[in-house]
């Protein structure tokens, strides 16, 4: 049996000190220079003297002059006792590696839950707070060690899904790669083995029924490496740092040992934790820090009254070093918020355009941009993958020119084109909006919803989203162990960012299933209000059930429906051909119709309802019509102007039982199309009116089960992946494309107009699909607006788009052989029918805005700080607090933080971003990002040289708020970025304008005063009225615009 060490336990200073050192500021890893500890690390020899040196002479200066005032020996203890209170204080919020918001009103009770008093209060954990995906956050992860750069990087893993234990995913060590520089360690992101499980397994542990958690005995028999550990991750890292397994990686010769295991550590319980930003931590902490010293610091009913001024002194010390402590760790919390929130740069963008539009819309040079896009090799191979085509033989490539003849409506990928290609495709279009059927977004969707707020603000007639389900039924991008506070969170920032997307009439659809439906329903009615949630709909999506420890079989799921306004109205669904069967008559134009009775019946239709619907028709066999009135507000009745003729007869909507009722329509109505109506007179002499119905014009109510087999997401979501790529496994639990039409179609998508769907968890691009397929229906011009950040948007969200252009029917990964490719000149051709262009970009990450800070270089030397900072903070009166991180306005000048100097050359604006392989400057598209954030909507996009060799950027474009309010005849703007000096005379200036007048009078058919305004980098000269605005320092704000 092993024996128990006996170690002295730390002392109150080493407790606290250590709490905020090496836990919460992590001043120890000074060997990481990525993603939050660009900012720990900021200053660290400065943080370090404050809190090892001017920290303790703070408090020993107001002990030692209590031992002077007193003459007694306490003044260690009551040191002890200062360090012990502000280290229970600060421990309390902080919970494995993050703070909790969580408030407390005495040492032992339970938490206490902010209310105001409202009837019903909704709350969790982390409420406030940003949730930030600890996936991205580690990306990266690297560390020195010595001469050597040792680097963390996650490969694929497959195990065998019979020889797998459970759901829960470990990352175990596989190899180790000696790269330039140093070591790449490759880990596996996967389920254990049975034997793997078997191995691992800790035999003294036993479960707890209360928490689900093992529970570890003190004392172990015949531990080894592989059974120690309170976890199977923790006993799988044991055994590889102890050398006895994973031969294969095992560690090199020359590394840290110790260090190694704690980066490991570090590595592991990063990226399988959920991570906050608090943008209220000051806040929050200073209102528990006076509850905290009220409560529990101060009690001095106890004391006598000669110790109240020792006390009183002690409080005053306490408290003035926790609020320093406070406000020190707020600004890095609001720093990171203020990233976090911050627009992002769009480092690429792109287009998909379809080829047989180039060719039949863009003249000579369509078709000379196809006939080079069917040249390019890259292009050619993307379209063989694109229509299945496995290239046979070796050395063997793809015909691009055979691909097109094949395939004519595929699009060309701008990516794989030189910026002058891009730009000469866009010049191809007269109007870029009108074309554009959609957006596609690699990106968190919390960065990208902020973005892409500015140019889509109330411009959104449908939301309709698939959130993560926070499950275990299978892997999600989405962490499955968020669970119920994180996900909360999650979906709390990005709920309250996409409401603003949504216009007066939109509708929100949000679909989940029972594990999360409460908390999604209750999130919802918090942001919403109950008058704003339409109602909620069960979709059976699985005839056949999912089995439940429960005993049931789980066949359904819901979707919630919230209206943008309580005056929104729920769309009606299209008539199915069941139900349109009963129409058997057809007019004139083809539609088919029947006479509905025109009086009104069931509830809400009696004429105490709505007297204005109660009036006389004046009805013969010839015709019906409605006789002039008006309205006598006294009597609150129609006053009848004329007299009926000698043929008609008066008929007013009484039932059979002499009920007064009313009429369908209001008078005017009914004036206005008595083709519409008709009586007919039944054998007892009674006169009949009927009005002429038909189901092409009006659709049916929504109810509140839908149980077609057309929703089967087995027959219509995979199924329909395996169809468009061959693999049903490449995207897991996909939609039913017409569970997610039919969604659409609801949520107001049910005319042709240029409505906007937005997907910020689009997943395999289902939503897009189906505005495709709505589209082709009717000649719609729908557009969708796709999120999505996980890796598979390269393999199945961007292919999927690509693939649905080209053609709509598939099979086995090819187009079918059925397809009629040649349109004819047929306007209603599928083809003509699909919006020729499908915009992708790339937008920074919140870890790349980390990595790519920069600081001004002020450091000074430690030495210098250290004494410095004693001499400052050993005076502690009022005006001495700890070290303030000058985070802001010391970084104001990064790139990342949009740098106006940098925009004298917006062509050559660059990030640094940090890889697995290494640092690597990537160009941003300031154009994009500049439509972005000053919310535009482009027009015609233009590209330049003039005569000095400079190039420039044109962008007409309308201001997306005139669309959002359909302002009538706006003027377009202008976007104009150039390469320039600021040094340049006014000859040079006046040159420039000259030269711009003439290219947009030629380009755009306008003159310059001809834009509402004229949006330009750096200064420009007006001499004649021109509305000119620099987007300089506009950009940096809109930018840094925190979130509401």
């Amino acid at each position: 049996m092993a024996k128990t060490q006996v170690s002295q336990a730390p002392s109150p200073q080493g407790r606290f000190l250590s709490l905020l050192k090496r836990d919460i500021l992590k001043l120890d890893l000074a060997e990481l220079d990525f993603g939050i500890y660009r900012i720990l690390n900021y200053r660290r020899a400065q943080v370090l003297a404050s809190l090892d040196d001017a920290l303790p002479s703070r408090i020993t200066a107001w002990t030692d002059a209590l031992a002077k005032s007193s003459g007694r020996e306490l003044a260690g203890t009551e040191a002890e006792n200062c360090y012990y209170h502000l280290h229970t204080f600060f421990a309390r919020y902080w919970d494995d590696g993050d703070f909790i918001p969580r408030a407390r009103r005495c040492g032992s009770a339970a938490y206490a839950v902010p209310y105001n008093g409202q009837d019903t209060h909704f709350h969790w954990a982390t409420k406030g707070s940003h949730y930030v995906k600890s996936g991205e956050l580690f990306a990266r992860y690297a560390y020195k060690d010595g001469a050597h750069e040792v680097r963390f990087t996650i490969e694929r893993a497959e195990v065998e899904k019979d020889n797998a234990k459970g759901s829960a995913k470990q990352f175990f060590p596989a190899r180790v790669l000696a790269v330039e520089g140093g070591f790449e360690l490759l880990w596996q992101w996967r389920a254990a083995t049975d034997a793997e499980s078997k191995r691992y397994k800790n035999k003294s542990a036993s479960r707890n029924k209360d928490t689900d958690q093992e529970d570890i005995s003190l004392e172990t028999e015949s531990e080894t490496p592989a059974t120690e550990g309170a976890s199977l991750q923790e006993r799988v890292l044991n055994a590889w740092l102890a050398g006895d397994d994973f031969a294969s990686a095992k560690r090199p010769k020359g590394l840290n040992p110790e260090l190694l295991a704690s980066n490991a550590r570090r590595f592991v319980r990063k990226n399988t934790s959920d991570f906050f930003v608090h943008p209220q931590l000051g806040e929050f902490l200073r209102g528990e820090l006076d509850v905290y010293l009220k409560h529990e610091f101060v009690q001095v009913w106890d004391a006598a009254d000669s110790e109240l001024p020792r006390i009183r002194a002690k409080f005053n010390l306490v408290r003035q070093i926790a609020l320093d402590l406070i406000t020190f760790l707020d600004q890095i919390e609001r720093f990171q918020a203020t990233l976090f929130e911050k627009r992002k740069f769009v480092l690429q963008a792109d287009y998909l355009v379809q080829c047989s539009w180039l060719l039949r819309e863009g003249d000579a040079e369509g078709k000379k941009l196809v006939a080079e896009a069917a040249g390019h090799a890259a292009q050619a191979e993307e379209w063989a993958s694109w229509v299945g085509q496995k290239t046979t033989g070796k050395g063997k490539k793809p015909d691009g020119k055979k691909l097109l003849a094949a395939c004519p409506h595929l699009p060309l990928h701008t990516k794989h084109f030189r910026a002058d290609f891009k730009a000469r495709v866009l010049a191809c279009f007269d109007d870029i909006e009108a074309a554009l059927g959609g957006e596609l977004i690699h990106a968190d969707n919390y960065a990208a919803l902020r973005t892409l707020e500015p140019a889509y603000r109330e411009r959104v007639k449908c939301i309709y989203i698939d959130p993560p389900y926070n499950t275990d039924a299978g892997p999600i991008m989405y962490k499955n162990d968020l669970r119920d506070g994180s996900w909360l969170s999650m979906m709390a920032g990005r709920l309250q960012v996409a409401e603003r997307f949504m216009n007066a009439d939109g509708v929100q659809c949000a679909t989940i299933d029972d594990y999360e439906f409460v908390n999604l329903e209750s999130i919802l009615s918090q942001q919403y209000g109950r008058e704003r949630m339409a109602g909620v709909v069960a979709i059976r999506i699985n005839p056949s059930g999912r089995p439940k420890p429960a005993g049931f079989a789980t066949a359904h799921e819901y979707a919630i429906f919230t209206l943008s306004t309580k005056d929104t109205e729920i769309s009606r669904l299209p008539r199915s051909a069941e139900q349109k069967k009963r129409y058997k008559q057809v007019d004139t134009e083809g539609n088919t119709y029947m006479w509905e009775l025109f009086r009104k019946r069931g509830s809400n239709s009696e004429r105490r309802a709505r007297r204005k619907l109660y009036y006389p028709l004046y009805v013969s066999n010839s015709a019906v019509r409605v006789p002039q009135m008006e309205w006598d507000d006294r009597a609150n009745q129609w006053k009848v102007l004329e007299e009926k003729t000698r043929a008609e007869v008066i008929a007013y909507p009484i039932d059979d039982q002499g009920v007064e009722r009313t009429w369908r329509w209001m008078a005017d109505e009914a004036r206005g199309i008595p083709d519409l109506l008709k009586a007919e007179q039944s054998n007892d002499g009674k006169w009949t009116v009927y009005y002429k119905y038909s189901p092409e014009n009006e659709g049916v109510l929504a109810t509140t089960v839908w149980t077609d087999a057309k929703y089967s997401a087995t027959e219509h979501g995979t199924g329909t992946i395996k169809a468009l790529f061959a693999n049903a496994e490449i995207f897991s639990y996909p939609k039913s494309i017409y569970a997610v039409q039919d969604c659409a179609l609801v949520c107001g998508m049910n005319d042709e107009q240029s409505h906007i769907a937005l997907d910020f968890f689009a997943g395999s691009a289902t939503t897009g699909h189906a505005i495709i397929n709505l589209n082709r229906e009717d000649g719609g011009t729908r557009k969708f607006l796709l999120v999505e950040q996980g890796e598979y948007f390269d393999t199945v969200t961007l292919p999927r788009i690509a693939k649905v252009m080209t053609s709509p029917e598939w099979k086995d990964g090819a187009p079918k052989d059925s397809v009629q490719h040649d349109d004819d000149g047929d306007p209603e051709h599928w083809s003509r029918r699909t919006l020729p262009l499908v915009r992708v970009l790339r937008l920074e990450r919140y870890e790349d805005s980390l990595n790519a800070l920069e600081f001004e270089s002020n450091q000074v030397t430690s030495q210098q700080t250290r004494a410095q900072a004693a001499i400052d903070l050993v005076a502690h009166d009022e005006q001495a607090h700890l070290l303030r991180y000058w985070l802001m306005d010391d970084s104001a000048d990064s790139p990342v933080r949009l740098s106006t100097q940098k925009l004298t050359a917006p062509f050559a604006y660059q990030l640094t971003l940090h890889e697995p392989t290494g640092e690597r400057l990537v160009t941003v598209d300031l154009l994009e990002t500049a439509r972005l954030l000053l919310g535009l909507a482009a027009k015609k996009q233009r590209e330049f040289t003039d005569p000095q060799g400079q190039r420039h950027q044109l962008m007409e474009a309308a201001l997306a708020s005139d669309l959002a309010r359909d302002a009538p005849n706006p003027k377009p703007v202008l976007l104009w970025l150039r390469a320039m000096d600021d040094e340049r005379s006014e000859k040079a200036a006046k040159a420039e304008h000259d030269w711009l007048a003439k290219v947009v009078k030629t380009e755009f058919k306008r003159p310059l005063t001809g834009y509402a305004t004229v949006f330009h980098n750096r200064a420009a000269f007006w001499p004649t009225g021109e509305r000119g605005q620099s987007i300089d320092s506009l950009l940096a704000e809109r930018m840094m615009e925190r979130a509401r």
